[in-house]
């Protein structure tokens, strides 16, 4: 899959899974373009990897998402987007805040729209977009509602983008990472792994081969999709796994 003169933004490239997205872009001989919100080190690290340029945008802050997308929106054409910046905040059931929910949804739905707006117009045919999702938009939660539901409207998002932009021959999917080791791994994450049929977490890199695949040109008839790479872990029931292993 050679991306050789072809253009990529990755939102929320700094780190974990959009790091190592836009790291596999440029070793495929894309240019990438990545925005970051404070992982300035992290940024500058990614400069001296490969990566084109590195733009600071906080997606949370209409404003400045404005600005940085006219910005964008007036350099070279894209090939390809990459929508993983997101947001999450954990909250008990009495203590979420209106705030906090627009917080979340600015950043992990809000922003992919005024993303899509500004730069697909000037994609050429061929072009893909690709929206990171999560397995937590399939299934309820208890303290990250906000998160949860976000990531549900932009699976619906998704399918919603293929279909107006499918005719100017942009095609959009989704990816919905479950439990991914990013180097902040918890007591609850390392459960997760074990519950997973394939006895483990994904690697970040996992994830991306993925995103890189829609990206591509052997997606070419792939739109309006969403790619579970949870390791089958949604498809497990505890408690049914529990009376198994007691067999």
């Amino acid at each position: 899959m050679d991306f050789d003169n072809r253009r990529v933004l990755v939102t929320g490239a700094s780190r974990g899974i959009g790091r190592s997205v836009a790291l596999l872009l440029a070793q495929a001989g894309a240019q990438v373009v990545g925005t970051f919100n404070t992982g300035k080190r992290e940024a500058a690290e990614l400069l001296s990897s490969g990566i084109d340029e590195m733009v600071q945008v906080d997606f949370a802050d209409r404003a400045v998402t404005a600005r940085a997308l006219a910005d964008l929106a007036a350099s070279a054409p894209f090939h390809g987007i990459v929508n993983n910046a997101g947001a999450i905040e954990f909250e008990k059931w009495d203590e979420i805040t209106l705030e906090s929910w627009d917080r979340v949804f600015d950043v992990n739905l809000r922003a992919v729209l005024s993303v899509t707006r500004a730069l697909s117009g000037s994609m050429p045919r061929g072009s893909s977009i690709v929206n990171i999702a999560s397995k937590d938009g399939m299934i309820g939660t208890y303290s990250s509602i906000s998160y949860s539901a976000s990531k549900a409207a932009l699976l619906n998002l998704t399918k919603s983008l293929a279909n107006v932009l499918g005719p100017s021959g942009v095609r959009v999917n989704a990816v919905s990472p479950g439990w991914a080791d990013t180097g902040m791994s918890t007591d609850p994450s390392l459960e997760a792994g074990r519950m997973t049929p394939l006895g483990r977490n994904a690697r970040p890199e996992e994830v991306a081969e993925v995103v890189k695949f829609l990206l591509s040109d052997a997606s070419s008839f792939v739109s309006g999709a969403n790619y579970l790479v949870d390791g089958g872990y949604t498809g497990v029931d505890l408690i049914m796994k529990q009376e198994a292993e007691a067999l």
